[in-house]
């Protein structure tokens, strides 16, 4: 058993790009920024040049945030296609996935029907914002590796994560009111971003408190393994605490069974999950439609159970 476990563990180091940094950031002038967004303080942030990339991220700052208190931040990690191009990828959630808008919709509490965010599923939203509203977080948006052919995944994500702890947080923490408290920070992906981030979930858990996979790039046969992984990890962290996990999906998902089957598995594995099934397919436009205010929404909740005063 413990070979096949190995073999299993061997065989998911078989993706993901090595964006190794580990020195603090230089940050141009927002102003300068494409896409300025009157509601947010856009920031980019550009790290020390390795040999193998310039690992960059941008930063959404809510002007509705106070300095009385330490924020949560969401990691927003995009997809595949979108990781074939430094600019598209830096862009993603903003040009393709509408995050700010859904943050701006959910402060607001003006919440619409979409092709897949239907009556029922708005009318849900609405009454859950007036009786708790929308809190608020700082969005952060790396370009995310692409976790495919690679040789040793261990390693590069033992980088990424020590990237983000050691480098992009303290920087965040520079120009915003952050928690880095590990419960105060998730991590949010699609496609390839919800693998990326299931892989630092269960290889990081200490570093986590949070995990909203959208329409997660995983087998269906992969599922209860994943959801093993994560039960070992999280009895490795301190008091045997677990972390709470969403699953966003959709009807005519490439990945819907793979992502039910994988709540499934949480739920046996005795893991805090929850499931979101909404009408759509595998695009950014369902991202548009519902996928980027969903996760948005759990997250807020999650991340904002405790408010954090500095």
């Amino acid at each position: 058993m413990r070979s096949n476990r190995r073999a299993f563990i061997g065989a998911l180091a078989s993706t993901f790009v090595a964006p190794t940094v580990h020195a603090r950031a230089t940050q141009p002038d927002a102003s300068a920024l494409p896409h300025p967004d009157a509601g947010f303080e856009v920031h980019e942030l550009t790290f020390a040049k390795t040999s193998r990339t310039i690992q960059r991220t941008r930063v959404y700052v809510p002007h509705g945030l106070t300095q009385d208190r330490a924020w949560p931040v969401a990691v927003l990690l995009h997809g595949y296609a979108q990781a074939l191009a430094d600019e598209r990828a830096l862009a993603a959630w903003r040009a393709e996935y509408n995050v700010l808008e859904a943050y701006e919709t959910l402060s607001s509490g003006d919440v619409r029907p979409t092709p897949a965010l239907g009556d029922a599923r708005v009318d849900e939203i609405k009454s859950e914002l007036e009786a708790t509203p929308f809190s608020g977080m700082v969005l952060v948006t790396p370009i995310t590796p692409i976790p495919y052919f690679q040789r040793d995944l261990g390693q590069t994500l033992t980088r990424y994560a020590d990237w983000i702890h050691n480098d992009l947080l303290p920087s965040v923490a520079d120009i915003a009111p952050i928690s880095t408290a590990p419960e105060h920070l998730g991590l949010s992906g699609v496609s390839m971003g919800g693998l990326v981030g299931l892989e630092l979930m269960w290889r990081f858990p200490e570093r986590f408190g949070a995990y909203c996979g959208i329409q997660i790039a995983i087998k269906q046969a992969e599922a209860p393994r994943y959801a093993w992984l994560l039960r070992k990890a999280f009895e490795r962290v301190e008091g045997g605490h677990g972390r709470p996990i969403r699953v966003v999906t959709a009807t005519r998902d490439t990945y819907r069974w793979s992502n039910q089957a994988f709540y499934k598995a949480l739920v046996r594995n005795k893991l805090e999950a929850s499931l979101e099934l909404r009408p759509g397919t595998h695009t950014a436009r369902w991202m548009r439609q519902a996928g980027s205010l969903e996760s948005l929404l759990w997250l807020d909740r999650t991340l904002n159970r405790g408010r954090v005063h500095k």
